[in-house]
């Protein structure tokens, strides 16, 4: 498993990407983007949900089509290398969990980097997931958490990031991992998604 980053730095990095993507030109409110958090964790209910054979990613077939893919290795000038890993990770990961909550945490630390937020920590709270929740039940737990207003903006948002590292262990989920691939996926990425 992958260490949990230094969330400030990472969460410029993604800032800078998005905006250099022609995100952020317009200004919303953090009620805005919270509410695109909690549609990514709806995309991982729905994720859960589904029926289809990548329910969750399968970095077993990942890895072996990045260290054996020609393309990848750009053993052939007529495909660039980023379009062979957009390709290996559509076949692996795309859909899946893991994708779904990796996508909430690049909205959590966007909204971070936006606003600026450096003391983005880890609170000695008690987590709201549990093994003893549904997938869906520990989904709406950090839903609550998202829109619970007794707490600052950058409380609720490390309650959310704690509670999203919490479920993923119990459900033996690489986060960081996953938040790194899907950045590398992103910035190769054309998206027609907006903000």
């Amino acid at each position: 498993m992958k260490a949990r980053p230094n969330i400030p730095e990472l969460a410029k990095e993604v800032f800078e990407i998005n905006k250099a993507k022609g995100f952020h030109c317009e200004e919303y409110s953090n009620e805005h983007f919270l509410m695109l958090v909690v549609t990514e964790l709806s995309e991982a209910v729905e994720a859960d949900r589904s029926n289809r054979f990548h329910k969750r990613a399968d970095m077993e077939w990942f890895n072996r089509r990045i260290s054996t893919s020609r393309y990848y290795k750009g053993l052939d000038p007529e495909v660039p290398k980023e379009r062979a890993y957009e390709v290996i990770y559509n076949e692996t990961i795309k859909g899946s969990i893991e994708e779904e909550l990796a996508d909430t945490v690049i909205r959590l630390l966007d909204l971070i980097g936006l606003r600026g937020y450096n003391d983005i920590k880890d609170f000695l709270i008690t987590p709201t997931v549990s093994v003893k929740k549904t997938f869906t039940e520990n989904i709406f737990s950090i839903c609550k958490d998202i829109v619970y207003y007794k707490y600052s903006e950058p409380e609720r948002i490390s309650y959310a990031l704690l509670n999203i590292e919490r479920l993923c262990q119990l459900l033996n989920i690489d986060l960081w991992l996953h938040v790194e691939l899907k950045l590398q996926y992103n910035k190769n990425h054309k998206t027609s998604k907006n903000y």
